[in-house]
C-alpha cells in the first residue's frame, strides 16, 4: 500500500463510516483537503478519537492509492488549541468553509498558513465578544479567496489602470473587478460599492502588511465584501455552523 510522507494536519470534518470507523475531512499543507478512514477510531476512544479532534495540529501519515485515503499512525504536532465561546463557532465556521470551498488533493500552502493564523488567532481571543473575532475572520477569508482566484485587486482599478485612489467611490462587478463610480451627495453606498481608503485597508489586511488594526467601518465592509464574493461560490446552500451559531446565542 503506498504511504505518502508524514503531513501536518488539522481536522475539518468527522463523520461515522461503518461500525467503528470514523471519515475524516484533513487540511495539510502538501494534499490540501484530503479525505481519508480512520479505522476503528470509534472503537478505540480512549486513546485514538481523543487525538481526533478540531484545533489539535497533527502529523499524519496517509495510507493508499486512491482518493480516500485510510489514516495510518499519527502523532500531536503541537499543544491543542481550546477555543472558547464564540470562537468555537468561529473555527467550526472557517473549517466548513474549507471543507465547501477547497479542491480535494490541491496543494494550498497559504491556506494551510492562514488557517494556522486563525486559530492563534482565536485562542487568544480573551472573552465571548463578536468584536474580538472580526479581524481575524476577515483576514482568513480575504487569504482563502485570493488562494482560490475569487477576490479581485484591492488596491488596483483596471479601468483606470491605475492604482485605487482613498478618496474614491468603487463599484464591484464580477468582470472587471472595481469600477469608479460618482456618489451623489447624500447618498449612502449600496452594497457592492466600497470607498476606495476602505478596499487599501483590506489590501494591507490580505498581504499581512496592516500596522495597525482597522476602524469597525472598515471591519463592516470587509465582511460585507467576503459575504459578496463568498456567496457564488458557496451556492443557495446555508452554512450549517452560522445557523447552530444564531441557534445558541439567540436562545442565550
Amino acid at each position: 500500500m503506498q504511504q505518502l510522507p508524514p503531513q501536518p494536519a488539522y481536522i475539518l470534518h468527522s463523520r461515522p463510516f461503518r461500525d467503528s470507523s470514523l471519515i475524516l475531512e484533513l487540511l495539510t499543507p502538501d494534499y490540501g483537503r484530503i479525505s481519508c478512514i480512520a479505522r476503528g477510531a470509534r472503537r478505540d476512544k480512549q486513546r485514538r478519537q481523543r487525538a481526533l479532534q478540531p484545533f489539535s495540529p497533527l502529523l499524519v501519515t496517509l495510507l493508499g492509492r486512491h482518493n480516500l485515503k485510510t489514516l495510518g499512525p499519527l502523532e500531536s504536532a503541537g499543544q491543542s488549541l481550546w477555543l472558547k465561546g464564540r470562537a468555537v463557532y468561529a473555527g467550526l465556521y472557517a473549517n466548513e468553509l474549507l471543507v465547501r470551498l477547497l479542491p480535494e488533493g490541491e496543494s494550498l500552502v497559504s491556506v494551510f498558513a492562514a488557517y494556522q493564523r486563525l486559530l492563534d488567532a482565536l485562542a487568544a481571543v480573551s472573552g465571548d465578544h463578536s468584536s474580538e473575532l472580526e479581524m481575524p475572520l476577515r483576514c482568513f477569508e480575504l487569504s482563502l479567496l485570493q488562494a482560490l482566484g475569487s477576490c479581485p485587486e484591492l488596491d488596483y482599478c483596471p479601468m483606470d489602470h491605475a492604482p485605487i485612489r482613498a478618496d474614491a467611490v468603487y463599484r464591484l462587478t464580477q468582470e472587471e473587478g472595481f469600477m469608479p463610480v460618482v456618489v451623489p451627495p447624500g447618498r449612502p453606498l449600496r452594497t457592492g460599492e466600497f470607498q476606495g481608503e476602505q478596499l487599501l485597508h483590506m489590501a494591507q489586511l490580505m498581504n499581512l502588511e496592516a500596522t495597525a488594526a482597522p476602524d469597525s467601518e472598515t471591519l463592516s465592509a470587509t465582511k460585507r465584501l467576503t459575504r459578496l464574493l463568498l456567496q457564488p461560490l458557496l451556492g443557495s446552500r446555508p452554512l450549517s455552523s452560522r445557523e447552530l451559531f444564531r441557534q445558541v446565542y439567540s436562545e442565550s
